[in-house]
């Protein structure tokens, strides 16, 4: 019967296995040429399993024979290695098992956006570009929030004269979506920021120029110090310009710390 050659896959697999080192004397590829030996000899029965190969190199190769080793430690050894490679592929495919769990679940949470939005908006379904953004959404903030989110987007909803929703108005409604999440997650960490956007808002309505960022940080600022916030609707509404709300905010700022530095932007 003729012999059954060591294929490059297994003759790889070994040299891997064996750190590409000759189990008998120790040196190692490229210093060497390796070979894969049968630990049992094939004349003795010796098969082409995994755990019956070694890495030799070419000397200790040629002159081994039929000779075995003189104990099993290279058979420990290997049987060692195999099982820690076996362990680790087992990791990696537990590994992917949780990826795909994780992309089962992600896929669920989606589904859930979606028909609940649809729900809400009276749409039959989402684009696969809306999934996407849901799914960027969801990452971001979670899905109770961005569930949230949705209720709080109805107020943006118009209707026809059938009392149908508007697609446009849908529409502008979901874009809304991230910033809602944005603000409500915000007004979490300050929760004097509604207020603050609300009085910026009258501000910004009343004159033709305001700088946004330098409204909102004298507004954080006022809060701070502990200014009330009718006192501040009250700036806002008897201001003549954006320069004479500056002036009376600074003026607040002043009566309630004097020793607070307020940086002025032109």
């Amino acid at each position: 019967m003729a012999r059954k050659g060591i294929g490059k896959k297994l003759r790889f697999e070994v040299f891997k296995r064996d750190k590409f080192t000759c189990t008998y004397c120790g040196r190692k590829a490229p210093d060497v040429i390796l070979h894969v030996d049968h630990i049992e000899p094939v004349a003795d029965g010796g098969t082409n399993d995994i755990l019956n190969l070694t890495t030799s190199c070419f000397d200790c190769n040629a002159g081994k024979g039929k000779r075995r080793l003189s104990d099993g430690s290279v058979v420990e050894k290997q049987r060692a290695q195999l099982e820690a490679l076996q362990e680790r592929q087992e990791q990696i495919r537990m590994m992917i098992d949780w990826q795909r769990s994780l992309l089962d679940l992600d896929s669920e949470a989606i589904d859930a956006a979606e028909s609940f939005w649809c729900d809400l908006a009276g749409w039959h379904g989402v684009t696969e570009d809306g999934r996407q953004d849901l799914r960027k959404m969801i990452r971001k903030f979670g899905l109770e929030e961005l569930l949230a989110a949705m209720r709080d987007s109805t107020h943006y909803f118009k209707f026809d004269d059938d009392g149908e929703i508007t697609s446009e108005s849908a529409n502008h409604a979901f874009n809304k979506l991230s910033g809602i999440c944005a603000i409500k997650r915000a007004e979490g960490e300050n929760p004097n920021l509604k207020q603050i956007f609300y009085i910026r808002a009258v501000v910004r309505n009343r004159f033709s120029y305001i700088d946004l960022r330098y409204a909102k940080t004298l507004l954080e600022l006022a809060f701070e110090v502990g200014a009330d916030q009718n006192t501040l609707y009250r700036i806002a509404a008897d201001s003549t310009s954006w320069t004479d709300w500056k002036r009376q905010m600074h003026g607040l700022l002043d009566e309630l710390d004097p020793d607070g530095v307020v940086v002025e932007h032109g």
